[in-house]
């Protein structure tokens, strides 16, 4: 029997692949991309911890995280890899080359899926955190110790993906395999989403009216004006100044998903996040290889205009997600256990 869905998580989780997808095309722009990028990762990380429920054992939990998270990483990386060795419209190493480099998992090194990667990496010490937490009761000065050891962690691996040496191991960069200096990064929104539904949604709903919305959504644009001009150039502050706009533009999307008004497109994209994760690179490839053949002095004229610029990569972006419900039914129909699923499971 298939849990329950969360409304307002699937929206957000939409808003956020929404933004991913529009993050990797050619004609997004910097002013669109400052206003999204604080949130669009990390509120993913904190609908993955929202949705924990954080009653199995390790080794149904550990299985579980293989079928939903290891096994779709493994099959559509290899898969897209192949797929650019018959079909590609860009560059792309050997076969072997990137297959080694996929197997690493190092960020920048033929990753595409990385994300995926990352957080079945994280799930593993997040589920013994949140085992530790409910040992005890749970009082506000164990949430309050908790959170500010993971936070502190956190802070200590984007100190060292800013300022150890860049050339440090062989391949070149500073980052570790399987993503390991994300760990603590995806933790803290992890268990902030656990400890939102746990604790705080209850007083969040009280507060949030269309008033508040409105209100913090506000402040949020005006933070990511203010502190992008003002700590722009301090490494140190700009930490500290990242996860305030993290916090500020996770909260206001929680408060738009809550009000939006959901249909089935957005319900079902939101649902499938992973699919369009694994299968949007081919398509938004394609879609701008054939705008440079159609129409390749229009296309760049477009670009080169922040206004037109903007506004084509959001209606390639919605294309992009239309065109993706295709290969989406067709795996959740025919190859469901790819991705964690039963066959034929009714959805709610």
């Amino acid at each position: 029997m298939q849990k329950k869905r969360v409304i307002w998580v699937d929206i957000a989780k939409f808003i956020c692949i929404f933004c991913v997808m529009n993050s990797h095309l050619e004609s997004k722009t910097k002013i669109l991309f400052s206003f999204y990028v604080p949130f669009y990762l990390s509120l993913f990380f904190f609908c993955s911890g929202y949705v924990y429920r954080g009653n199995e054992r390790f080794s149904v939990f550990f299985r579980k995280k293989v079928k939903q998270l290891f096994v779709p990483w493994l099959v559509f990386s290899n898969l897209n890899i192949l797929l650019s060795q018959i079909l590609s419209f860009n560059k792309h190493k050997a076969l072997g080359e990137e297959v080694v480099w996929n197997l690493l998992q190092i960020r920048g090194k033929g990753d595409g899926l990385w994300f995926v990667a990352a957080l079945f990496v994280a799930y593993l010490p997040f589920y013994f955190v949140i085992l530790w937490l409910n040992k005890k009761e749970v009082t506000v000065k164990r949430l309050c110790f908790l959170v500010c050891v993971v936070w502190g962690l956190s802070c200590i691996c984007d100190l060292y993906t800013r300022f150890s040496t860049l050339g440090l191991f062989r391949w070149g960069n500073n980052n570790l395999p399987w993503h390991m200096e994300y760990i603590f990064f995806a933790m803290f929104y992890m268990i902030l989403g656990y400890l939102f539904r746990k604790k705080l949604e209850v007083q969040f709903d009280k507060l949030n009216t269309k008033k508040f919305c409105a209100g913090i959504s506000i402040i949020y644009v005006v933070l990511v004006l203010a502190f992008k001009h003002l700590f722009g150039n301090n490494p140190v502050t700009e930490i500290v100044v990242n996860y305030v706009l993290q916090l500020m533009g996770i909260s206001a999307v929680i408060s738009i998903s809550k009000f939006i008004k959901p249909n089935k497109y957005i319900l079902y994209i939101g649902e499938n996040t992973l699919l369009c994760f694994a299968f949007h690179g081919k398509i938004y490839s394609f879609m701008q290889t054939m705008l440079k053949k159609i129409a390749e002095d229009v296309y760049y004229y477009i670009l080169n205009d922040i206004i037109y610029s903007t506004i084509l990569s959001v209606v390639l972006t919605i294309v992009l997600s239309v065109i993706l419900i295709i290969p989406i039914k067709i795996t959740n129909k025919y190859f469901p256990n790819l991705i964690g699923r039963k066959r034929n499971s009714k959805k709610s």
